[in-house]
């Protein structure tokens, strides 16, 4: 599934009867992940964690599936200074999309269905954690080595992608991580206050 083909499914999904709530949650959903005493910087304040979200159950994988997707996208963008995939839901997105996919784009699923078995056979979530992080080293060894190649490999990319998107189409990954303020007026334009930039 390229780019493309996400961007498309996600679109067709909006579109959906039911999809609206899911959706309209899914921008204002999220907490915003607490710092550590020392920090001084603050994220943007979100709105508190919907209901829904402590009680979704998986549409279309199985709950064991679910926890290694979820665990998956963890790795892929952990929670640390900033939220991760975890605090933006990313696997309740990604589980509600390719369940809606059954209507419009019924080839999603077998994809999906082969990467999970692949996970599901490497013992994936009941590894420790640093054989899950090896693990994900090395299946994603051909993205920055194109010499070489692994039979994970399509399974990292399909849901390294969704979880891309998922994420940052999320109230936490576009607010409180990317801290996009909107479409906004501006009385006035501030300069930049860097000394080193004044100088011409």
């Amino acid at each position: 599934m390229t780019r493309r083909d996400a961007a498309w499914a996600i679109m067709q999904t909006a579109a959906m009867a039911g999809s609206s709530e899911f959706f309209s949650a899914w921008l204002r959903g999220g907490i915003a992940q607490r710092e550590p005493p020392e920090s001084s910087h603050t994220h943007s304040s979100a709105p508190p964690e919907p209901d829904r979200w402590a009680s979704y159950r998986p549409r279309f994988f199985s709950e064991p599936e679910f926890r290694t997707l979820d665990a998956f996208t963890q790795i892929l963008i952990p929670s640390d200074e900033t939220p991760g995939a975890r605090e933006a839901h990313v696997a309740a997105f990604i589980d509600f999309v390719i369940n809606a996919a059954a209507e419009y784009a019924p080839e999603m699923q077998p994809d999906w269905r082969s990467a999970m078995n692949w996970l599901s056979l490497s013992e994936f979530l009941h590894s420790p954690a640093e054989q899950q992080l090896a693990l994900m080293f090395r299946i994603s060894e051909p993205e920055r080595d194109h010499s070489k190649t692994h039979p994970g490999y399509p399974t990292y990319r399909l849901i390294k992608d969704m979880t891309v998107r998922a994420f940052f189409t999320s109230r936490v990954g576009l607010v409180d991580v990317l801290e996009y303020k909107g479409i906004a007026y501006l009385q006035a334009f501030p300069g930049c206050n860097h000394p080193e930039h004044h100088r011409v």
